[in-house]
């Protein structure tokens, strides 16, 4: 991770989004009902908010700050 692009191209505030959602992924299978329908999240895969990320990553972390870097994150994929 530490010789990869996304890592080394972040501003700290950006890396600490960043570790947050890695530790926010499924690391395995994960299923659930909502509104009577049925998903599943594979391993790697989450749904979220902007607004829980930022609650995650804890004092400091600006929700414009997580947009901004998710937007970053996107070009990485």
């Amino acid at each position: 991770m530490l010789d990869k692009a996304i890592w080394r191209e972040s501003t700290a505030e950006q890396k600490v989004i960043l570790v947050t959602l890695l530790m926010m992924a499924n690391h395995a299978e994960n299923e659930w009902e909502w509104g009577g329908e049925k998903f599943k999240a594979k391993p790697g895969q989450f749904v979220t908010s902007e607004a829980s990320i930022v609650e995650k990553c804890g004092n400091g972390v600006k929700r414009q700050s997580v947009r901004t870097a998710l937007k970053k994150f996107e070009k990485y994929v």
